[in-house]
This record gives C-alpha cells, structure tokens and sequence, in this order.
C-alpha cells in the first residue's frame, strides 16, 4: 500500500474526515520528495485536488496556485509569521499597519526575503523588545 492510499484510508473515518480534507491534498503535492526534503527517486502521483475543487499536480502547481489564486493570502500568513517570530511572541492588533507595511514593502521590491527581514528590524516594535523581567506576571 503506497502512502497516499494509507492516508487516503485514515481519512475515511469520520472523525477525521475533516481537517484531513483540508489538509492532506498540499501533502499529496508535496509526495514527490521524503521527509527530509529530497526528490523520490521513484514516481508518486502528486495530482490531488483542493478542498476549494482547484486540481493541481506536484510543487509548480502548489507554487502557481499560492502565488497566482492566493497570493494575498499566502504573503499576509508569512508576513504574521515572520513577525511573530522576530518579536518572539504573538501577533496583536497593534501590528496590523507593520503587516500591511510589509506586505507592500514586499510587493514592491518583488517579494524578496530580505525586503520582509528589513521591515521587521527597522520597525519600532522590533527595536524596541523588552526583556522577559518586564513583562508582568
């Protein structure tokens, strides 16, 4: 049994039915390489179809759907999670400009990495981390 057909079975149980609908087709994309990143050496069927009905096959899919369907989407996600990284804790709302101000900032300097590292060590909230014996308990 190939690993696709054993998570094709487990998600036919109901109680898990449901986020694996949503979940397994961008693993099934991804199926072309193992754990650790690299290429299988054998073929793997990597056609699957999202939860939304969009039908894509393999990594150029993957990327051509979140860059071309979902961009806006995709870049505000790895936006929040950059940020909340470099701040060292959650989103609040108070970020919401610094996240819009990197979106465009991104967009503008054709989505590249550091355009999003530089926004984030220029911006007040990173320049200004407290230590862990000022926050109050």
């Amino acid at each position: 049994m190939t690993a696709r057909q054993l998570i094709e079975q487990h998600s036919s149980v109901a109680a898990c039915a449901k986020c694996h609908a949503r979940i397994d087709p961008y693993g099934f994309a991804l199926e072309q390489f193992d754990t650790v990143g690299r290429q299988r050496s054998d073929p793997v069927d990597t056609a699957t179809t999202l939860f939304n009905g969009t039908r894509i096959e393999g990594l150029e899919g993957l990327r051509s759907y979140l860059t071309e369907q979902r961009r806006d989407d995709f870049v505000r996600q790895f936006c929040r999670k950059l940020l909340g990284y470099a701040l060292g804790r959650e989103i609040q709302l108070s970020d919401e400009s610094l996240l819009t101000d990197m979106q465009d900032i991104l967009e503008a300097r054709d989505f590249r990495f550091s355009a999003a590292v530089e926004a984030i060590v220029t911006s007040h909230p990173f320049r200004k981390i407290r230590g862990r014996e000022s926050i109050p308990e």
